[in-house]
């Protein structure tokens, strides 16, 4: 299917909208780590089993340091590693947002959606904390996790934003903030866990900053057209695609509505650039609701160099 929710996947929503595409469950609240694993039907392991062959004597042998990550309960193969990759379970990663979830920010966090894509191939979950207001505009603010048994990608977490206003995804990253972190998945991975837990639990001071940030921004008056070049390197300006992109960011921060007020600031800008991700025009991998969520989970490249880019400008 296009969407990539196979028939061995599942998701739920506990804000009162059906997940995508109408698929998937709406509940009234997951609590507990307990409760959002049993929603998303995630309670299933992944392992690794030898990959064997058939030898030219009609035995079965085994392929050295290969082995294919089996989904438990339909035996569904999520791709081949090596020795060193660790399985992190589905069970291990809910745990692991608990544990940020305690502390300072327990009781004002829950749960808003989980689920798998690719038949079990990749596992997310996104985290509802506290909202916050910048600028008159009401940011809602997640928490997001992502985990893959496909062998591929790593385990990956973060703090990511929306302004609901116009709908964008925004990924503020906050100087001194860690926005995201990743980690592949070897033997090191609990420790580097607990880096994680440590760095992400000061998400809601990294918010409480976000006004002071955007207020900041809003007042910085820049060069439209001298500005949003700067996000690209030299070697990409050259590229026409990418010209076309400075000319549809630029065309957005110079005349969208809902910008106006902040025309010729490096607010608007980043704002622009934000919209533009969100809403593309002419590229068909970002109108599908798959590519929007690999944005929003993963952030985006485009949205940090700008915002790096605006605030040392």
């Amino acid at each position: 299917m296009a969407h990539q929710i196979m028939e061995s996947d599942w998701m739920f929503s506990a804000n009162g909208i059906r997940p995508w595409h109408g698929l998937g469950s709406i509940i009234e609240e997951a609590p507990t780590t307990e409760d959002a694993i049993r929603h998303a039907k995630l309670d299933w392991r992944v392992e690794k089993k030898p990959v064997l062959f058939k030898g030219s004597d009609g035995k079965m042998k085994k392929i050295p340091d290969q082995h294919a990550l089996i989904r438990s309960d339909t035996d569904f193969c999520c791709g081949f590693v090596k020795n060193r990759y660790e399985v992190v379970q589905n069970t291990d990663a809910f745990s692991f947002v608990d544990e940020i979830m305690s502390g300072e920010l327990q009781g004002e966090v829950r749960y808003e959606t989980a689920g798998s894509l690719y038949n079990g191939k990749r596992v997310f979950l996104l985290v509802r904390m506290p909202d916050s207001v910048i600028l008159d505009d009401t940011i809602e603010n997640y928490l997001f996790f992502t985990n893959s048994h496909d062998g591929h990608s790593s385990v990956r977490a973060g703090v990511s934003n929306v302004r609901i206003v116009c709908d964008n995804t925004l990924q503020m990253a906050l100087r001194g903030a860690i926005r995201s972190w990743s980690a592949p998945h070897t033997k090191n991975i609990k420790a580097r866990q607990a880096e994680a837990i440590h760095s992400l639990k000061l998400a809601n001071k990294y918010l409480a900053a976000m006004p002071e940030v955007a207020d900041k921004m809003a007042v910085k008056k820049i060069d439209i057209d001298k500005t949003i070049p700067l996000f690209f390197s030299k070697a990409d300006l050259e590229k026409d695609s990418v010209q076309m992109t400075v000319a549809t960011i630029s065309a957005i921060a110079k005349g969208k509505p809902d910008l106006q007020n902040f025309k010729g600031t490096a607010w608007g800008v980043y704002n622009a650039v934000a919209d533009y991700i969100s809403h593309p025009t002419g590229r068909r991998d970002y109108r599908s609701p798959d590519r929007k969520m690999d944005k929003f989970l993963l952030g985006h490249q485009l949205l940090g160099q700008a915002q790096k880019v605006l605030m040392s400008a």
